[in-house]
């Protein structure tokens, strides 16, 4: 299986999390980088502007596992890959 340079463990990416289930108010101040966006749509929580790498996400999902929060999804914003 051939792998893509430009996929690697350490590649920081931006992400979009949808999850269902209630944050604190400081849960991205705490938990996810600067710049992390928290938009509430009624139903559901938006994490947006998720600048980070593979181990840094891994992270932020045990984070709201662990609050017992339930993940309805992932996404990578295309762009550049630093």
């Amino acid at each position: 299986m051939q792998s893509n340079p430009d996929t690697t463990l350490s590649a920081i990416r931006t992400y979009t999390l949808i999850i269902d289930g209630e944050l604190d108010v400081d849960f991205a101040a705490a938990f996810c980088p600067p710049d992390t966006m928290l938009e509430h749509d009624g139903k559901t929580l938006r994490l947006t502007n998720l600048r980070v790498d593979q181990s840094g996400l891994l992270g932020i999902i045990r984070s709201l596992h662990n609050l017992g929060c339930v993940l309805v999804s992932l996404s990578i914003d295309t762009g550049e890959i630093s």
